[in-house]
């Protein structure tokens, strides 16, 4: 028995202090792409100085006690409040943010009338939590400053101490059964701490995916503004390519469908060209309306009903009693996830069929129904639909409903594949007025 709780008890140590580690660093992890993202966004013509005193109104945030900014060389710039007794960092904390390294540090009793004191402040200690986040450019390694954050930590003691009674109880439970079923005890224990590792390890994968996301978020909009001069140099070679298109599709007679394949595929990227010129143009003059679902209705119509006649297809919209509206800037990229399955249904239905789409609007919802008469989706195809790579077309890509996932996520839709069989298929969105 003893030899057997001389090897739980280091286990138990080193599980508590990985999840303890994990904890403290959280909050580091979580809070610095943001940092970085508002130390990006200040103005480029700003000095060093104020594009590091930019990040200071990541101070209004609830449980933030103070905060302060230092140069690349590790002197104070600015702190908040003002008041505070800030020096410089420490060499050991300023090597660690050369790296680019987060350090963050939790100080279970801290004297907070010492530090950040007026006469109204407890003179208990408090649980808190101090975060030191390296700043730098986009593309460099270079540092350029740092900030240090000092936040209530009363929320993180409590999980501390949630995690220290729950591997307790265990060790407990654990050596109480181990006088007699060693063996078993031992299974047991391996087994829950392999949990509690997963749990770790899946709390680590959400962490990581919400870092990959606010990344793409500051990407976005130096991305746009690349699209936008990008699409405007494209239209005018788009058009005459499809003035190319049509006139070799009429001189070769009008058997011939692969110029008339490329010339349909021609028009259609013309189409969103002009579509995505059409949405950034107004974004960029900050043109705002607002557009109920027969308007929105309508829209698509008028978008489609070309494609459509085109292939012998009817286009069916039906927009029930119009509830709420949208902004223009949610309804154009609502219309562009749209329009993209609309294009596919008109393509995967045979000539003669219908293609149905049906908009359902609420008061705090609007749900958008887009039913082809296809042959359905394979299984194979299905099990990782919105990821690039998946498609139903020769030579496809897969990249469109991956794009118009990752749209519909971007104004908060929902975009779910509703029903495949050999009858057709049905795509639905769901967009939340109040998102």
């Amino acid at each position: 028995m003893a030899v057997f709780t001389a090897l739980l008890l280091p286990v138990r140590h080193q599980l508590r202090d990985e999840m303890q580690r994990t904890l403290i660093e959280r909050s580091g992890a979580m809070l610095h792409p943001i940092v970085l993202q508002r130390f990006a966004a200040s103005a480029p013509a700003a000095s060093d100085t104020d594009h590091l005193r930019a990040v200071l109104r990541s101070a209004e945030q609830p449980g933030m006690l103070a905060m302060a900014v230092f140069d690349e060389q590790g002197g104070l710039v600015q702190a908040v409040p003002a008041s505070l007794p800030f020096i410089d960092l420490a060499p050991a904390d300023y090597l660690e943010l050369t790296r680019l390294q987060p350090v963050s540090r939790y100080h279970p009793d801290f004297m907070l009338h010492t530090t950040f004191g007026s006469d109204d402040t407890p003179m208990a200690g408090s649980p808190v939590l101090e975060v030191l986040l390296p700043l730098n450019r986009a593309g460099e390694t270079r540092l350029a400053g740092a900030v240090q954050y000092w936040i209530d930590a009363r929320a993180l003691a409590q999980d501390l101490d949630a995690i220290e009674a729950r591997i307790a109880r265990q060790t407990r439970a654990t050596l109480a059964l181990g006088a007699a079923l060693v063996g078993l005890v031992v299974g047991l224990s391996y087994w829950r701490l392999s949990r509690a590792q997963r749990e770790i390890a899946e709390r680590n994968e959400r962490l990581i995916r919400a870092n990959l996301e606010l990344s793409l978020a500051a990407k976005a909009s130096v991305l746009g503004q690349i699209t936008s001069h990008l699409l405007h140099g494209l239209q005018a070679p788009v058009a005459g390519l499809r003035a190319v298109m049509a006139t070799r599709g009429r001189d070769s007679g009008s058997g011939d469908d692969d110029w008339q394949t490329a010339a349909d595929y021609t028009a259609r990227l013309q189409q969103m060209i002009q579509q995505t010129v059409a949405m950034l143009g107004e974004r960029q003059a900050h043109v705002s309306y607002e557009l109920n679902g027969a308007e929105f209705a309508a829209l698509l119509r008028e978008r489609h009903r070309a494609t459509a006649h085109a292939r012998g297809i009817a286009l069916e919209l039906h927009a029930a009693d119009s509830h709420g509206s949208l902004a223009s800037d949610r309804g154009n990229l609502l219309a562009l996830v749209a329009g993209n399955l609309v294009e596919n249904a008109i393509e995967a239905s045979p000539r003669g069929a219908a293609v149905r789409v049906t908009l359902a609007t609420t008061a705090d919802a609007w749900r958008l129904h887009i039913v082809d008469a296809g042959r359905g989706i394979p299984p194979r195809v299905r099990e990782a639909l919105f990821r690039p790579g998946q498609s139903t077309k020769p030579g496809g890509t897969g990249l469109g409903l991956a794009i118009s996932h990752l749209l519909a996520r971007q104004i908060g839709a929902e975009l779910t594949l509703r029903e495949t069989n050999e009858r057709g298929t049905t795509f639905e969105i769901t967009l939340p007025l109040g998102g």
